[in-house]
């Protein structure tokens, strides 16, 4: 992997770090704040008030904890050096049920190479934000994700039932899941297609396993 390619990818992790945090343990801490300014505005005036904010404030910080030992798990090298390839994505799937009890969510994960340091994290971190990219805006009842390695070529399917992506979208480079998708896979030297329509969408990517570029 070049250089270029090497920055390009750490270059987009860490967007998706400071897109993660934002949207969650920025956002509650705001609201944490304006929860202690409400105790201390109770605190002297209705006591009774003052604790139940108190309680509400404590659950919120044990919230907040959770969620960033969340984030802090899922970088590596935790996730996958600490737990394996399959544990990781075992846990990946118990953590889309646990937050989505409707949901069905089937996976079948091949072996992956992990030698080169960034294949068998790319894919996960891909998989990752197809995964989260369908939860949050398709309405999906079920995703169905394959990682099948032929020794040639690893081909990553991510499918779901949900309302479908347009057009604009698809080709809309900065559309940010998508864009970090892309990213990963033409550091990887692979190809991502995706196939959409108002039943489903299909996102098919072709990784090849020595750094030939796909034509």
């Amino acid at each position: 992997m070049e250089k270029k390619e090497i920055l390009l990818l750490q270059e987009a992790e860490r967007k998706r770090i400071a897109e993660e945090l934002h949207n969650t343990t920025v956002q509650d801490m705001i609201c944490l704040s304006q929860q202690l300014e409400l105790i201390l505005l109770y605190i002297d005036q209705d006591v009774t008030r003052s604790k139940l904010e108190t309680a509400v404030a404590r659950k919120r910080i044990k919230d907040i904890i959770s969620e960033m030992r969340e984030t802090i798990y899922d970088l590596r090298p935790m996730i996958i050096d600490d737990i394996g390839w399959q544990a990781s994505f075992e846990r990946l799937r118990d953590k889309l049920l646990c937050d989505n009890a409707d949901l069905c969510v089937r996976f079948d994960i091949d072996a992956v190479d992990q030698s080169d340091g960034i294949t068998a994290i790319s894919i996960y971190r891909i998989v990752c934000e197809g995964c989260q990219n369908i939860i949050k805006h398709s309405n999906a009842e079920y995703i169905d994700v394959s990682v099948k390695n032929d020794g040639r070529f690893i081909k990553v399917c991510i499918h779901d039932n949900g309302d479908g992506i347009e057009d604009e979208i698809v080709f809309h480079k900065n559309h940010f899941g998508l864009q970090f998708m892309r990213e990963r896979v033409d550091a990887l030297s692979g190809k991502m297609e995706i196939v959409s329509s108002a039943s489903g969408t299909f996102i098919n990517i072709v990784i090849p396993t020595e750094r030939e570029v796909l034509k």
